[in-house]
């Protein structure tokens, strides 16, 4: 298996995927439908969404939180994902 890298980082390192707030979550669904990088799968009955490869998240994208209509998912801000790669890269000697 390859490993998957965002700017010379590996992604494994970058903690940016999806957190779901169940108490919020009315299973619509919407962002299971909406990602195209298979990040979410369904479990139960009724289905909701779970995170089963937060790995092909695309670091900085929000969308599916965005167009979650009972805000039930949340991302870290853009600043701690500044922080985050800065600490990151000089880790890896990247700058």
């Amino acid at each position: 298996m390859v490993e998957r890298m965002y700017l010379g980082i590996p992604r494994r390192e970058i903690p940016w995927y999806p957190q779901i707030d169940y108490e919020r979550c009315i299973g619509c669904l919407t962002c299971v439908k909406h990602c195209p990088h298979n990040v979410y799968g369904t479990e139960g009955n009724p289905a909701k969404p779970v995170v089963v490869n937060p790995y092909n998240c695309i670091v900085g994208c929000s969308s599916c939180a965005k167009l979650c209509p009972s805000e039930a998912i949340k991302f870290p801000s853009k600043d701690e994902l500044r922080e985050i790669l800065k600490n990151l890269r000089g880790k890896y000697g990247l700058g």
